[in-house]
């Protein structure tokens, strides 16, 4: 029996052989181990080790002086373990010490842990594999075990005669670049790449800047269009009494509202990092919108947003690049363009040449419409992932005859021409408002042509009509019209008689752009029904807004004249005083609370009671204080008449 009971101990010693050199923690945690000599297989020489002498001060001073020292632990060692190590810094206790700290319960002798400098160890430091091999026998798979080695991007300094003189060097650091912000697809005009929410700045030269400190990508945040639930789907709505109104119903269309701000964030936009000049004449701060080619060359047309010094507006400037203008003479058709005011043509204001953009440019001066987009955009390619291609409709074919016809017919009158109708320069500005943008640019290119006015008008209604035939062409399918003359492909369409029919005029240049217009004359005046409907909208919508505009300024009255901090000590703002009324008005607008104690939001209260003040009504009300202890029955001709006359002494101060 006591064989095998000494058989089982041996197995036991041999089994945990492996901790004898492994320090005890209870000793490293609480200074003693309880559990010593009785069955504890890990270390316990710590406390009872003798340290070695400390040198005398001037070695230490000398050693300081060599240089710093580095200590790293190797893993699975503790500080302790670096408290026998004679190349340790660290003073320890004299002899005495020792024997008592078994005694003592916390050991405040225990050295410190100080951690490796910057990754630079010291040629005794122990190496992975030692580390590992001391652990070896736990696992007869440890040392297959492959090494992590992390990887940079940066030399390893360690292995450097110099490692221990270099810290940081800034100039080899590796510079932060956030990969969450990719470069708009399609930038391939420059090196510049802009964020999905500025696909134009790709039309940017390259900045002549560092790219470790400047990053080009960057990112918009586009503000909240949301600044107040928008209203219920239909199918969830509730039904509303005549007398009923909700929220949405006191202000402005949710739709019409978000256009107006993007159209806004769109005008207040500017490029950073760009290397376009500061100014180009008394225009500054230019913000690149889009691009093109002008027909029957190769020169690039690049439309620029900017501000003018002389009244502060936005306006669009095309630049036209390697434009050689011999004299002043052939800028003379902007005189003309600029006394045409058509609301389907983008006025032209001025033309000029310059060399800001470092060759020789034309720059032609427009009216700015945020927002726009051309036909090409509208209607055959697809902008994101939300904005789909428009559908082409015959309805909006008419829209479209109607309006530009109306264009042409202004443009004839003032005997000139369009010449461009390419879809790259009509744009649509808003809901079926479509305008010509790139007006004047081919008199100035081709002036010293000559061509004839009225074979150029004849070959406007034919450019008219081709224009109208391809954005019909999207209703059928392709294989249905390939070979096909225009006359037949007219045939083929799907469409009315009537469009037909205007459609073949148009291609056979029969008439004058007059004798169109009697053709069409019965879809004009459809179309002029529904622009007079959309002014109505727009007139009930800005009808809103003006009493929003009051209630702002009724507000701002009433914020002017409560807690003033100069009239704390006032007796007026006493409960005893003429103007504390005003002071309970405020909280019984914004201030109400529930049974509960909770704040009461309701808009319709605020809105009401406002509107009541505002008029001045006869009616009566009950303000009580928020401690209950005092209320006053007033009526809100007597609180306006309070807020009037605190605003004047106000002013007069």
């Amino acid at each position: 029996m006591s064989s095998r009971t000494n058989d089982t101990g041996s197995q036991a010693s041999s089994q945990y052989d492996w901790a004898k050199n492994v320090p005890c923690r209870n000793i490293l945690i609480h200074g003693f181990c309880k559990w010593e000599n009785k069955g504890c297989s890990f270390s316990h020489d710590t406390g009872k080790t003798q340290p070695q002498s400390q040198p005398p001060p001037s070695q230490q001073a000398s050693s300081t002086k060599s240089g710093p020292v580095s200590i790293t632990a190797p893993a699975g060692e503790t500080s302790a373990s670096l408290a026998k190590s004679p190349s340790s810094s660290l003073p320890l206790s004299s002899g005495n010490s020792s024997t008592a700290l078994g005694k003592k319960k916390f050991n405040f002798e225990t050295p410190s842990f100080t951690p490796g400098s910057g990754g630079l160890t010291s040629p005794s430091s122990p190496n992975v594999n030692t580390i590992t091999s001391k652990f070896a026998k736990m696992s007869p798979k440890l040392n297959n075990i492959p090494v992590f080695v992390p990887s940079s991007k940066t030399p390893n300094v360690s292995n450097s005669p110099t490692a221990k003189k270099v810290g940081f060097n800034p100039e080899t650091a590796p510079v932060f670049t956030p990969s969450g912000l990719d470069a708009a697809p399609g930038a391939g005009i420059g090196a510049y790449s802009a964020s999905p929410s500025m696909p134009a700045a790709s039309l940017m030269p390259q900045p002549d800047v560092d790219d470790a400190y400047y990053s080009q990508k960057h990112m918009l945040f586009p503000p909240n269009y949301h600044l107040y639930a928008p209203a219920a789907p239909p199918h969830i709505q509730i039904k509303q009494y005549p007398n009923e109104r909700l929220a949405e119903d006191l202000f402005i269309p949710n739709q019409l509202r978000e256009t107006i701000q993007k159209k806004n964030e769109e005008s207040l936009q500017v490029l950073p990092m760009s290397n376009l000049p500061d100014a180009i004449d008394v225009y500054h701060s230019l913000y690149p919108i889009s691009q093109s080619f002008e027909e029957g060359s190769d020169r690039r047309s690049i439309i620029y947003k900017a501000v003018s010094n002389v009244d502060g507006k936005l306006y669009a400037l095309r630049r036209i690049e390697n434009v050689n203008i011999p004299n002043e003479k052939s800028l003379a058709p902007v005189n003309s363009w600029k006394d045409l005011g058509c609301a389907n043509v983008v006025r032209l204001y001025e033309a000029f040449t310059t060399g800001a953009f470092g060759d020789l440019s034309l720059v032609m001066i427009y009216d700015y419409h945020p927002l726009s987009s051309t036909l090409m955009e509208r209607h055959f390619y697809k902008m994101s992932d939300r904005e789909f291609p428009e559908l082409i409709t015959e309805d909006l074919l008419w829209i479209y005859i109607v309006e530009l016809t109306n264009a042409i017919s202004m443009v004839h009158s003032k005997n000139l021409a369009v010449r461009t109708f390419d879809q790259s320069k009509i744009i649509i500005t808003n809901k079926n408002r479509i305008r010509f943008s790139g007006c004047g640019i081919a008199d100035i290119l081709d002036f010293e042509t000559n061509e004839d006015m009225e074979s150029l008008q004849k070959a406007d209604l034919r450019l008219f009509g081709s224009l109208i035939l391809n954005l019909a062409k999207s209703t059928i399918f392709p294989q249905k019209i390939q070979n096909l003359s225009d006359l037949e492909i007219v045939n083929a369409l799907g469409l009315s008689s009537g469009f037909k029919d205007a459609l073949k005029w148009l291609l056979n240049e029969e008439g004058t752009i007059r004798d169109f217009q009697q053709i069409i004359c019965d879809q004009t005046m459809k179309v002029v029904n529904g622009l007079q409907m959309s002014c109505d909208f727009m007139e009930s919508v800005l009808g809103l807004e003006v009493e929003n505009a009051r209630l702002v300024r009724l507000m701002t009255k009433l914020d002017f004249v409560s807690d003033r901090p100069e009239f704390q000590l006032d007796h007026s703002w006493s409960e005893t005083g003429e103007r504390y009324p005003i002071k309970l008005f405020r909280d019984y607008v914004f201030h109400q609370v529930d049974e509960a104690g909770k704040p009461v939001l309701d808009l319709t209260h605020v809105i009401s009671c406002l509107n009541k003040l505002d008029a001045g009504v006869e009616e009566r009300l009950l303000l009580v204080n928020q401690e209950e202890t005092s209320c006053i029955i007033i009526s809100y001709k007597e609180l306006k008449n309070c807020v009037e006359e605190t605003f004047k002494f106000l002013r007069g101060r």
